[in-house]
């Protein structure tokens, strides 16, 4: 990244923070604290807040003086929801969205604006999010842990698909979101480009998502952001990956960008995260036969990795993995009959709040 100021640029446009938050008083402090340290003031914060009766309420009037708090009430419970109507109620060019327990670097704004300004045709741009915590009323990031797993990826049906061979996040020939590994020391260290990574630090530019929305036909929303991704780059905008981008994400007992803590919830992840398939073969050429050998292989990982999250995780994993596979199938019999199965409804029976 260029070493010139923010006021050298040639364009300062108003940016849309926008977050979702349901039951995090507790964080959200942090997440607004960081948003008063950014190096860039021209922006806007959209709250999307699902009423729960934890005083949120409360800590954002207080917070109104210092920043331009605009606050939209959700009455559903998807996550994909809340994304919806932040897009609905932005004003900036450029969208910002944060998760309710992730903490922005000083620089993430400027960070973005930097990186819109200098690359061309970039229709969104995400960065990493670090886990960190708080100790004795400071934030400090947590190292990720030296832990040695097998992996479901470059095999010849999770290559990537055509033109997505240099990138980092992506999907596969099976239908199925994967991670390039081009770490560095645990890190990515240069631009690359990329699908979005995920909600707790991702961007969009406004035009290059007119009159697109977030799939509500989900739960967690796992996946979303790679799909909303994929919807940008086939209109032909460019996509990137900024290392420069950071927040600290905050390590929560239950949080969808956590490791599994409830098993059912960990099966309904699975189940959403294999549930890419039937939108993608929609648009490219995908076998099912790609798809099955990717579950299989999948579950094979799953198993020699079941030290990490013990049995009953594995079991509900398992079950997620197979139940996902099956509504996958069942949305393709559907869609090539003119059917109307409904995948909310299929996933209904692993959700709970």
């Amino acid at each position: 990244m260029s070493s010139q100021s923010i006021d050298e640029l040639h364009a300062r446009p108003l940016v849309s923070v926008a977050v979702s938050t349901y039951k995090r008083a507790q964080t959200i402090r942090c997440m607004l604290d960081g948003l008063k340290r950014q190096t860039y003031k021209n922006f806007e914060l959209v709250i999307v807040l699902k009423p729960s009766g934890d005083g949120t309420e409360k800590i954002l009037e207080r917070y109104a003086a210092d920043l331009p708090i605009n606050l939209v009430l959700q009455k559903k419970c998807s996550i994909t929801n809340a994304y919806n109507l932040a897009i609905k109620n932005s004003k900036g060019e450029i969208i910002v969205f944060l998760d309710d327990d992730a903490v922005p670097c000083p620089n993430l704004l400027e960070a973005y604006v930097k990186t819109y300004n200098k690359y061309e045709d970039v229709g969104a741009i995400s960065g990493p999010a670090e886990s960190a915590s708080i100790k004795d009323g400071k934030i400090v990031q947590v190292p990720k842990p030296a832990v040695k797993r097998v992996r479901h990826y470059e095999f010849p049906w999770s290559r990537p698909l055509n033109g997505l061979s240099d990138w980092l996040i992506y999907f596969g020939k099976d239908g199925l979101v994967h991670h390039r590994q081009l770490l560095k020391k645990g890190k990515v260290e240069a631009i690359y480009p990329s699908f979005l990574f995920m909600g707790a630090n991702m961007s969009f530019k406004k035009d290059a998502i007119e009159g697109l929305s977030f799939d509500e036909n989900n739960f967690l929303g796992f996946t979303c952001e790679q799909i909303f991704s994929y919807k940008i780059w086939r209109r032909g905008y460019n996509l990137l990956y900024n290392p420069e981008a950071r927040v600290l994400h905050l390590i929560q007992d239950d949080t969808l960008g956590r490791f599994y803590k409830k098993p059912k919830k960990a099966a309904l992840r699975d189940a959403e995260f294999v549930l890419s398939f039937p939108f993608v073969r929609s648009h490219e050429n995908i076998s099912v036969i790609a798809y099955s050998l990717a579950i299989l292989t999948i579950l094979f990982a799953y198993i020699l990795n079941m030290r990490r999250y013990g049995l009953s995780i594995l079991l509900h994993r398992i079950y997620g993995l197979f139940y996902g596979f099956v509504v996958a199938c069942a949305l393709v019999i559907s869609h090539s009959s003119g059917g109307n199965f409904s995948k909310i409804n299929a996933l209904a029976g692993l959700y709970e709040q």
